[in-house]
């Protein structure tokens, strides 16, 4: 019995035609693409891998994809992504074998160094096009000819030659060069220095570094030094050119400025003045702290509970996709969170700010200083610090501030206990309020990662002195509520029996930014000091 097995779950065919269109998202298994058509690019987790006939990508589950068509060209990009599981052999006994699922990578992420061949092109077809017969003896017949075909396809496709290794060793020899360059591109770097490290050609190495990254030496070179003297520029805490020239590998602060025009067509004088036509794909709210209202912003933020009545005027572009739509408002400035901004700096300056990395209002400060707003960030700061006082002092009055507090979240499902980087009100209950997670649960909501996925016989140990609730409704979380909230198992909490769990309004309290954090700390101050109370159990 082998101790690897795949079991194929899902066959799609993607056609890209257009340039705005786009494919892909959160990656929720193993999942390989094989293009059989056109060419275009794949951003996973932000990372450009180049498309074209015949390339296999690999994305393991977490992973977030973006796959578009080449600009301008009359060629549709034609693939097919095939989802499956991978099971592991774990244990194994005379008489059985027992397999656990995996879900870390399978192999290097991205595009493989293995062309697609004819016969693995027609066996992804023909898994695509696979229809089952009637009756039950037909199912199974079906099952088991297109898991057949499925393994045959995947032993064609890992199987390794020796053109592969030298593909391999190609691109690990280009891997070396990107690496040096972007760790070293503030020194002088020459592309023979580059070809001697890899041990090329000059000549061979200008077209292979090309065909990698899509841009010859210098041109990358030069678009490194500058995206990153732009980056300090937007940091707003010392803009002195000469210093930035010299931190990018420049003589000085004039040859930078000439440069600098030349590529992006204004000046970083001009760079630096405050923006006139923003579009916010993120940090809405912190804008509108900062008094900017943006040009446009994405669908949902546009209807976001926390910005009621405040972007009226302000244009829908749909999302990060949509760069027709964002290109018709003629932007000054893009702001987002990722996790791929290049298409978008393509269009305009764009500030790109990792969600949920810093304190909201450090990202607001920090907003500030980049678009010229640092006195405006300051004074808002320092007015919502003194509700946050005020607030403590009640809430302190009333139940003291050494309790546990935790956020935990029904969905269809599963319970989650959230992460303070996901809002939910966390940031203030633990930082205004001082609450403290409950012990067992304190690294998972205030380190790294998402937070943790709980069953109803564990809330138990997780438990903390006030819960509070929130319920993804649109993803079937009530009904899964109802039937947790129901069980003994709940009951017997000591938040439930003390009548000290809250339900908060998830369209409120997913948000994370400073206008939604003000909205949320009068709801937590006016339920914990009992002034509106609606806590679970009590009248």
């Amino acid at each position: 019995m082998e101790e690897t097995q795949y079991s194929l779950f899902g066959v799609r065919y993607i056609k890209l035609g257009h340039t705005e269109e786009a494919a892909g998202g959160f990656m929720e298994a193993h999942t390989m693409l094989l293009v059989s058509k056109g060419s275009g690019d794949l951003y996973l987790n932000g990372v450009r891998h180049r498309l074209k006939a015949k390339a296999i990508c690999y994305c393991p589950p977490g992973t977030i994809a973006d796959i578009r068509r080449t600009p301008n060209s009359s060629v549709p990009l034609e693939l097919y992504e095939l989802q499956y599981d991978v099971w592991e052999s774990k244990e194994q006994t005379t008489s059985r074998i027992i397999y656990s699922k995996r879900i870390s990578a399978l192999m290097d992420t991205g595009k493989l160094p293995v062309a697609a061949t004819h016969e693995a092109l027609v066996l992804a077809q023909e898994l695509y096009q696979f229809k089952q017969s009637p009756g039950l003896s037909g199912r199974l017949a079906a099952n088991l000819r297109k898991d057949a075909v499925f393994k045959q396809l995947m032993g064609t496709l890992l199987q390794s030659t020796d053109d592969e290794e030298r593909e391999q060793d190609w691109l690990e020899r280009m891997k070396l060069a990107v690496d040096y360059v972007e760790k070293h591109f503030a020194e002088m770097i020459t592309r023979n220095d580059m070809a001697k490290r890899v041990g090329l050609t000059p000549e061979h190495f200008s077209v292979s570094f090309k065909r990698a990254t899509g841009s010859g030496f210098t041109e990358y070179l030069t678009r490194l030094r500058l995206e990153k003297a732009r980056e300090e520029l937007l940091n707003g805490e010392d803009r002195n050119l000469d210093r930035i020239a010299r931190e990018i590998g420049y003589q000085d602060g004039l040859y930078l400025s000439r440069k600098f025009k030349q590529y992006f067509g204004y000046s970083p004088r001009d760079y630096i003045q405050r923006p006139k036509r923003i579009v916010a794909l993120q940090y809405v709210g912190h804008l509108l702290a900062l008094g900017l209202t943006p040009a446009g912003t994405s669908t949902n933020l546009l209807r976001a509970r926390p910005y009621a009545g405040r972007l009226g005027d302000v244009a829908d572009v749909g999302d990060a996709r949509s760069l027709q739509r964002i290109s018709s408002l003629q932007p000054d400035l893009i702001v987002t969170s990722g996790p791929n901004s290049e298409p978008l700096s393509q269009l305009a300056p764009t500030i790109l700010l990792p969600w949920g990395r810093e304190d909201t209002l450090d990202e607001l400060l920090r907003l500030g200083r980049a678009l010229n707003r640092e006195r405006e960030a300051k004074s808002w700061i320092d007015g919502f610090r003194e509700k946050e006082e005020l607030a403590a002092a009640q809430v302190a009055k009333m139940i003291g501030s050494h309790v546990t507090a935790a956020v935990f979240e029904f969905w269809a499902d599963r319970i989650w206990a959230v992460n303070m980087a996901y809002g939910r009100g966390l940031r203030n209950l633990y930082r205004t309020f001082s609450f403290r997670p409950p012990g067992p649960l304190a690294e998972h909501v205030l380190g790294e990662g998402v937070g943790l996925e709980l069953t109803p016989d564990m809330l138990a140990a997780y438990a903390a002195d006030y819960m509070f609730v929130t319920i993804w409704e649109s993803g079937g979380g009530t009904g899964y509520a109802e039937r947790v909230m129901n069980s003994k198992e709940w009951r017997r909490l000591p938040a439930v029996r003390n009548g000290r769990v809250f339900f908060l309004d998830l369209e409120l309290f997913k948000y994370n930014d400073p206008l939604a954090l003000e909205q949320q700390l009068t709801i937590l101050t006016e339920l914990l000091t009992n002034v509106h109370r609606t806590a679970y159990g009590t009248q």
